[in-house]
Order: C-alpha cells, then structure tokens, then sequence
C-alpha cells in the first residue's frame, strides 16, 4: 500500500476504472455480431478516461530523476498500460489523423508542456473542394461483410461502373480505401455496399463510417465557431450528390440503420441526395434482389446522361464564347 493522500488514491481509483471502462466500450464496438458504437461516443469516453489518468498522474510527487520508468509506483505503471493500450486499441475506428489532444491533461502529463502533439498530419483535413476542381467522372464506392453478399456488392458495383460507360467514365472504389475527402473530389458518389444484422457497417466500412462520423462532429463544431448557423456551401461536401444502395437482412429489427445513418452523416457534411437511399432485401429471391436494384440503377443511367449532357452543353457555350467576341473585334477594327 503507498502512502498517498486519500485524494490521490481517489483519483489513481478513478483513471482505473474509467480506463477499463474505455477499454470495455472498444472491446464491444470491435463485435462484429455486436451493434455499433457511434465514433464520436468512442472518441468522447476514451478523451474523458485519458483525462482522468492524466489526472491522476499529475497528482503523483514530483520526480528527482530523469528516468522517470524506474521511480512510477506500481499504480502510475497500471495506469500507463491501460492509457497506452486505448490509444492503441482506439486507433482502429478512430484512426490518428482525427485526434488531436494537442492540449489534453492527459498529453501535458505525459508528455509536458509541448507546443502540441498531435497525430496525423493536415493533409488529413477535409475541405470544401471547389465545383469547379471536382472531377466529372462519377465515384461508385462498395464495401461488404465477409461472406455471401461479399461478392454481391463488388458484382452490382462493377455492373453500375460499366453501365456508365466503364473506367473512362466513372472510378470504382472499395470503401475500405477511401476517406471523406475522397469523396469531396467528386460531383457524383454512388455507394453500393451491405450491413451487418445489427445495422453495423460492412467490415469495409468501419473504418470508413467511424471517420464519417467525427467528420460530421468537427464540421459541426467549425461551424458553430464561425457562428454560420447551417452554412451549407461551406460545409466540405456541397457540391457533391449521393445515392446509396444498401444490402440489408429484413429478419433484423435495425437493419436499416447503417444506409440511412450513413445518408445522414454525409447529408450533414454539405452532401446532397440525388436518391432517396434503397434498400435491397436480402431476405427476398435473387430475381428480385436484381429487380430493385436494376430500377435504382437506370435512374442512375438517366441522371448521369442528363449530366452529360449540361457538361457538353457548357463545354460547348464556353467554346463558341470567346471566338464571338474575337469576330466582333475583328469587325470594329476594319471599320
């Protein structure tokens, strides 16, 4: 036993527990048969449990030697190990990028007064990509769950790709490759993917829809500072519509959870809805698995034609502009 002050005994008690307790929560958010735990919940309970340990850390004496290892009390090493381990463990749904304790208790106490430290680097940033630098190629993005619909999604998507005329004119995408910001190079994303029973994301998905999440709470929180209210033409995906086909078991209770969560998300981030989200019944026969998704899939054709169109239409008005204007100068000058 040490001899601490009741206070720090307190605190060492209280960093422990809501360690364990972060670890829990990433633990549960790792089930894959389990539901799924919202990132900015993840992000909330590990920042709260890392402040706790920073806490208790701060409240240990002071230390003589350099070598701070060789004189932490068997407590401060426990308390090390777990905050070590949920910084390690988190980094699965919440990635590095996003995180950046740059003055958190628990970064001052470990790591002393820094000028900030933070993970990730600002290439990390998603911005708002101006309509006229985002591509014209349409991104079709898909993303399964190991096992039978694996190969379904990738199948439709592909399908959807060469409708549209193939690689020349759209990129296809597993999501488990992409970010936010890859979707702000576009002016059309089409997202063919399935859900888990509980209405998690695909395991191509995780990382990605945990990223989505805290995107759309720091989209929130920048525009609360900028005092813009609902700011849509400065949030980093206006300009960008979507459409999303879900897979989904109808046998499950949530199991529209993800597709319309995920519509949502990317809604609050400036996106705008080319379709209203369908979900295809996993439940229901192959043929009409099909069915629903060829009636999602031509409107899709119809829209990307019309866009076509426009496109070639302002290529062509902004071709003939200028040579007009020459043949009037040309005229005034020989008068």
């Amino acid at each position: 036993s040490h001899s601490l002050p009741a206070v720090n005994n307190d605190k060492i008690g209280q960093a422990i527990d809501s360690l364990q307790s972060a670890l829990h929560l990433i633990k549960a958010a790792s089930n894959q048969s389990g539901p799924w735990v919202d990132a900015r919940h993840l992000l909330d309970e590990t920042v709260a449990a890392l402040d706790d340990a920073g806490l208790a850390l701060q409240c240990q004496p002071a230390r003589k030697s350099v070598d701070m290892t060789k004189q932490l009390n068997p407590d401060e090493h426990y308390i090390r190990e777990l905050a070590d381990e949920v910084v390690n463990t988190r980094q699965r749904f919440l990635g590095g990028s996003l995180i950046h304790d740059t003055d958190g208790i628990w970064t001052k106490s470990v790591y002393g007064e820094c000028d900030g430290f933070s993970f990730g680097t600002e290439t990390d940033e998603l911005y708002r990509v101006p309509d006229e630098e985002k591509k014209e190629k349409a991104l079709i993005v898909y993303a399964s769950q190991n096992g039978t619909t694996g190969g379904t999604t990738k199948t439709f998507a592909k399908h959807l790709c060469k409708s549209l005329g193939g690689d020349t004119y759209c990129d296809l995408r597993n999501m488990s490759g992409i970010m936010a910001k890859d979707l702000a190079m576009y002016k059309r994303v089409y997202i063919v993917c399935n859900t888990s029973g509980l209405g998690r994301p695909p395991c191509d998905g995780e990382v990605f829809y945990s990223h989505v999440q805290l995107e759309a709470m720091r989209c929130q929180e920048n525009l609360e500072d900028l005092a813009i209210g609902d700011g849509d033409e400065e949030k980093p995906l206006a300009g960008t519509s979507v459409a999303i086909a879900v897979w989904v078991d109808s046998s499950s209770p949530d199991y529209a959870k993800f597709g319309l969560g995920l519509t949502e998300e990317l809604v609050s981030l400036g996106a705008s809805t080319a379709l209203k989200t369908i979900t295809v019944d996993e439940q229901k026969v192959k043929l009409e698995q099909k069915q629903t998704f060829k009636e999602w899939e031509s409107t899709i054709i119809e829209m990307e034609k019309e866009s076509t169109i426009i496109e070639m239409e302002k290529e062509r008005l902004m071709a003939s502009g200028p040579r007009r204007r020459t043949s009037k100068t040309i005229a005034t000058s020989a008068a």
